[in-house]
């Protein structure tokens, strides 16, 4: 009996987690640590071992039988590898990657030393001829100087030593990558029973699946019975959500009003890295791995650790001064290296749009990984360029036409001249000039526009959108000014402006961390404590990251005007700002089907999904002059063709005929777009790398409509209706149109709602005198106490 009884109680330890808890402050300091959210703990009870004033949990594994991969650590670094090693197609690809990439950086030093020291250049360019001089070709023997290390410059012998300092630890970190990746290669074999030969034939979602499934067997993480997906996006976005949370509530300097510029913004590699470490990296972060030190959590120690953060920040921008001369040296050498050949090729490649790193955290949802961010912009790249393209503007266009006349005249007397007489090339300067015209006259014409092009920016800007999924609210009707083209230029540069932030990072980060960075220590240790909460068997993860439309719901995004009693108050700090929340909430819920929301949440996408489904159903007998949102937003899906013009074209359908006797005529349905060339827009294009790079399953089970709605009409055949879509690219088009209701139901929210305060149960309290949320005390409308 004794060992029977035994044996129970270590089952109950096994099979639950109690966190340890310690109060180093005493039983005066104020206990600010925040709230715990208990889910998807498993079976049976909790048995707690008191040790003196504290909680202590004992967990025991017993080792016959025990996986290789049971209570895995550090579960952060462990899914975020396994992650990288799917995207970056397996463990051959990767290890000889960063081998070539070591080889790659002995070139760039030997090659930059060997033309700063051993090249003769005044007998190069015959500035200094030696007397025995008699004509001819200089050969490259007689042009090369052997130098020794000791008779290099001082600065050149700097450089070198700290290369081969980099270059050594680079060495060792890649030699333990090896060790790393072999061990995920491995799990991938062993535990996945994914083969390396067939990972480029495998999306992420059928991986996480998988890695979910494996829980149960080899029990890599002991503090839950079972993952979800949540708790996998979680571990692996634990510090992007909070960037992400970050340059959604403008916490981070990086927007700043510049002479002759206007508002500019600047997120260079450089600057995001030093963020990263001073945030979550570095021994002193606020960040201990996947915990929250336990001073942050303390409101008393608000002033102190802002004061200790400042101080860190300060001295991370003074080494980045003092590192700034061979930082400035390698960025040159890299874009020059990197970009030197296309440009020759390509001058035009310049003019070329990508999206900014501002706008990849400003556009990013919370739990996105950054494959499915990536190929979401990718869908929104072509609709955005063209969308850029209408705003050429008209003094750039004179100029352009003019440069590319007379350099295009020179390059072309030139080259006749040239056809003539091959001589002419042996003349000095002429193949430069000719040269410097052909770039001057490819980089004029991005500035012209096509004369045959019809531009329709409404049409156009309501694709990106579709896209990207954020939109403010000042946006609408607004899409033909310079305005808007501006807020968007923000996030869609031209490459030459990416080049010349990374280019300048390191001489502008330290300025940032320096002068901006440094002052805003105490806001981000008052975020930090304010939006952490602890997740069973997760840590300590952003509180935004939880998707909780209860905590960080907006109410302009809110379906129905009347919410229960049990939603919590909130205001403006602690709301997400332009809908983030909900479309961040459905956004993963299409993307992974077989998770299951919380309570609230679950409540909050079936009222969406019920208030969608009655806006279809009611555009049958909608007066012509009603604000539909679900009208709007198939309109702007039909117009985009392909597949999205299948889902709206099958949503129409499914409009019930209206009554014989109605009292008002139904608005005419969107006129349909000529069948779409099924080479171009007709099917998503496949991303580089394959199945890899997909978002979501290639099969749906979730939708914003029920699927009775999207079923054709009783006695019509579906092959009459609409094509036969992929579950993926069905996902993609039905995210397209639950962003853009989302945003019609705001838009109609926003324009219903009375201009002194948000009618709703979300209330909040103005400071009238600084105009700044000071607190919940009293609702600014009466009647709506919770």
């Amino acid at each position: 009996m004794t060992y029977q009884g035994l044996k129970s109680d270590l089952d109950v330890l096994q099979s639950s987690y109690q966190p340890y808890r310690d109060d180093p402050g005493g039983s005066d300091s104020e206990d600010e640590s925040p709230p715990q959210f208990q889910g998807g703990a498993g079976a049976g009870g909790v048995a707690e071992m008191p040790y003196g004033d504290q909680e202590v949990m004992i967990h025991m594994v017993p080792e016959q039988g025990k996986s290789k991969w049971s209570h895995i650590d550090d579960l952060d670094s462990f899914f975020s590898k396994v992650y990288d090693y799917h995207q970056k197609h397996g463990f051959t690809v990767m290890m000889l990657q960063e081998t070539l990439e070591l080889i790659q950086f002995i070139f760039v030093v030997f090659f930059t030393v060997f033309m700063a020291e051993c090249i003769n250049y005044p007998l190069l360019f015959k500035d200094n001829l030696p007397d025995d001089y008699k004509g001819g070709k200089i050969t490259i023997s007689e042009i090369i100087v052997t130098v020794g290390f000791s008779q290099m410059r001082f600065f050149t012998q700097m450089f070198v030593l700290i290369s081969v300092l980099f270059w050594f630890t680079r060495l060792i970190v890649v030699i333990y990558h090896v060790f790393q990746f072999w061990d995920i290669k491995c799990f991938y074999n062993s535990a996945l029973k994914i083969p390396d030969s067939s990972l480029d034939s495998v999306t992420w979602w059928e991986v996480q699946k998988r890695l979910v499934a494996a829980q149960a067997e080899h029990m890599m993480c002991i503090h839950k019975q079972e993952l979800t997906p949540l708790d996998v996006y979680h571990r692996i976005l634990r510090f992007n959500n909070y960037m992400v949370a970050m340059v959604n509530k403008s916490l981070l300097p990086l927007k700043f009003n510049l002479p002759f510029l206007g508002e500019y913004v600047f997120l260079s590699t450089g600057l995001r890295f030093n963020i990263e470490l001073i945030l979550f990296k570095s021994p002193w972060a606020p960040f201990n791995q996947w915990h929250l030190r336990e001073d942050y959590k303390r409101v008393n120690r608000r002033k102190e650790l802002a004061d200790s953060l400042k101080t860190h920040i300060l001295i991370l921008g003074c080494v980045n001064l003092v590192l700034m001369p061979v930082i400035l040296l390698w960025q040159i050498l890299y874009s020059f290296f990197n970009y030197a050949e296309v440009i020759k090729r390509e001058p035009g490649s310049l003019g070329i749009r990508k999206w900014s790193l501002y706008g990849r955290f400003y556009l990013r949802h919370f739990n996105e990984l950054e494959h499915e961010l990536s190929a979401r912009l990718a869908r929104a790249y072509k609709p955005a360029t063209y969308y850029m393209d209408i705003f050429v503007s008209p003094l750039a266009t004179v100029i352009a036409r003019n440069v590319a006349f007379i350099c295009g005249s020179v390059l072309a007397v030139l080259l006749l001249l040239t056809v003539w007489d091959e001589d002419v090339l042996n003349v000095e300067h002429v193949l430069t000039i000719m040269t410097v015209c052909g770039a001057c006259v490819a980089g004029a014409r991005v500035f012209i526009p096509d004369e045959n092009l019809v531009f329709c920016p409404e049409k156009t800007l309501t694709q990106v959108i579709a896209h990207i999924h954020y939109f403010p609210v000042q946006w609408r009707g607004q899409a033909h000014t310079y305005s808007v083209m501006s807020e968007l230029d923000m996030l869609f540069r031209y490459t030459a402006m990416y080049l010349i932030d990374e280019v300048l990072s390191p001489v502008v980060s330290p300025l940032i961390l320096i002068f901006q960075l440094s002052h805003k220590s105490q806001e981000i240790v008052d975020f930090f404590r304010n939006f952490t909460v602890d997740v069973v068997g997760v840590g300590d993860v952003c509180s935004f990251a939880q998707m909780d439309v209860r905590r960080h719901g907006n109410p302009g995004w809110q379906v129905e005007q009347e919410v229960e009693h049990t939603v919590a108050r909130t205001n403006h700090y602690t709301q997400a700002e332009d809908g983030k929340t909900e479309m961040s909430l459905l956004h993963f819920t299409l993307t992974n089907p077989g998770w299951k929301p919380s309570g609230d949440n679950e409540r909050y996408l079936t009222g969406l999904k019920e208030a969608a489904e009655r806006d279809v159903a009611q555009l049958a007998t909608m007066p012509e002059d009603s604000d539909n949102p679900m009208f709007s937003s198939i309109s702007g899906l039909e117009q985009m063709g392909g597949s999205y013009r299948s889902l709206a074209l099958n949503v129409l359908n499914s409009v019930p005929s209206p009554p014989p006797d109605g009292v008002s005529s139904p608005p005419p349905p969107p006129v349909p777009s000529p069948p779409p060339d099924t080479a171009t827009t007709s099917y998503t294009p496949v991303l580089r790398g394959g199945l890899s790079r997909c978002a979501g399953p290639l099969t749906t089970s979730r939708s914003l409509l029920g699927q009775s709605r999207l079923l054709p009409p009783p006695g019509i055949s579906s092959r009459l209706t609409t094509p036969a879509m992929p579950g993926l690219e069905y996902s993609q088009a039905d995210m397209a149109m639950s962003a853009l209701y989302l945003h019609n139901v705001n838009h109609r929210t926003v324009s219903a709602k009375p201009p002194i305060g948000q009618v709703s149960a979300y209330r909040f309290q103005v400071d009238r005198e600084r105009g700044d949320v000071v607190g919940e005390r009293e609702p600014l409308i009466q009647g709506l106490e919770s």
